[in-house]
């Protein structure tokens, strides 16, 4: 079911099908967030140490910032959802209660 392209414009396809909660989304992107923010730890280490050349440097921290503005992004999107999800789901039994 996974597409063959591009896997992450794809990323949550079988999630959003297989209806997995927006908490594990949540969850998953702060780990690969986390992950992402360690990958740049290491590579700013590893070219202090004289490890990599500043065009490879370069060339690495950008892909690297452009993965982690895409999870930020997608941690926030999927946050609003959660929020606005909480909210209908408050005014629903606000409204139950009333009737």
């Amino acid at each position: 079911m996974y597409p063959v392209i591009n896997p992450s414009k794809y990323r949550y396809y079988l999630d959003d099908l297989l209806g997995t909660s927006e908490e594990k989304k949540i969850s998953h992107l702060q780990q690969q967030k986390a992950l992402v923010y360690d990958n740049i730890k290491d590579l700013e280490f590893e070219h202090d140490m004289g490890k990599l050349s500043q065009s490879d440097y370069d060339r690495l921290r950008a892909g690297l910032l452009d993965e982690a503005e895409t999870v930020v992004n997608d941690l926030d999107r999927a946050r609003v959802k959660r929020e606005i999800d909480e909210l209908i789901e408050r005014d629903i039994q606000d409204k139950r209660r009333i009737k």
